[in-house]
């Protein structure tokens, strides 16, 4: 992991309007993990967001995704 917060790594690779559309969400929701929820997707999404990355071929992967070092 390269030290961004997984979620502001998936906003900046897929905006927060399509991560929202994705997990059934409003935008403000997926703001507050990235500035209120420590940076991270909450494990619920996960999936939802990294198939979206698969969908827009955006360079995250799983462990962007819960945030582990690789």
């Amino acid at each position: 992991m390269d030290g961004e917060a997984p979620a502001r790594k998936a906003i900046r690779h897929l905006g927060v309007k399509k991560i929202a559309h994705a997990c059934d969400l409003t935008t403000d929701a997926v703001h507050k993990w990235a500035n209120r929820g420590g940076g991270l997707i909450p494990a619920e999404h996960q999936g939802a967001v990294l198939a979206l990355a698969e969908r827009e071929r955006a360079p995250l992967t799983a462990e962007d995704m819960i945030g582990v070092a690789q």
